[in-house]
């Protein structure tokens, strides 16, 4: 009996589902150090990553701006997928008019602000940052992300059940032309923005 086998019908696999992701979150400028390797490789993957992003940029920053901008330590939380550093949110938490509002580290001095996320995983990697902040809602009330880009992953993805957003184009980059845009997230009940 003669087999026959069709070559016209390539064989298909099954994709692969992403592992899951590792969500750490690093409350000190030593540990922001011991990352400088990691968070370099990071933003090389990044092609829209700017230079405000790079560690050689906000570690400088925030050693001479950090305890004026926040009196906390920085919040900044990463994310890896089976070992690797595939994201990283650079965030502090500040006291304004009696709310802790939770904000990207650069803020004012930068032309645009974003997290770093692979590629491959960036809306994913904002729906775990958000999850993440959800379960520490106690920790905050209101995340005001300031300077981001039209493309920013923190711009578009959907926020959980029960948060509330305002999202606005604010003033234009005079370097680049292009707006910046702001995001307030929060959750619970409105919250003044």
């Amino acid at each position: 009996m003669a087999l026959s086998t069709d070559i016209g019908t390539p064989h298909l696999r099954p994709a692969r589902a992403p592992a899951p992701l590792e969500v750490e979150e690093i409350v000190s400028l030593r540990g922001l150090e011991q990352l400088q390797g990691e968070w370099r490789w990071l933003w090389t993957r990044c092609p829209t990553a700017t230079t405000y992003q790079r560690p050689e940029w906000l570690l400088p920053w925030y050693r001479s701006a950090g305890t004026s901008f926040s009196p906390r330590p920085p919040w900044v939380v990463t994310l890896r997928s089976e070992g690797r550093l595939v994201g990283l949110a650079p965030l502090a938490i500040r006291e304004e008019d009696g709310a802790r509002v939770v904000r990207l580290l650069g803020e004012g001095s930068a032309e645009h602000l974003d997290v770093l996320m692979d590629p491959l995983l960036a809306p994913h990697g904002v729906r775990t940052l958000f999850d993440w902040l959800a379960r520490n809602g106690e920790l905050w009330d209101t995340c005001v992300f300031e300077q981001l880009r039209e493309d920013s992953p923190l711009l578009h993805t959907p926020v959980p059940e029960g948060w509330g957003e305002h999202i606005e184009a604010r003033d234009v980059c005079p370097r680049t032309g292009l707006h910046h845009y702001r995001r307030v997230l929060w959750h619970g009940p409105a919250r003044k923005v």
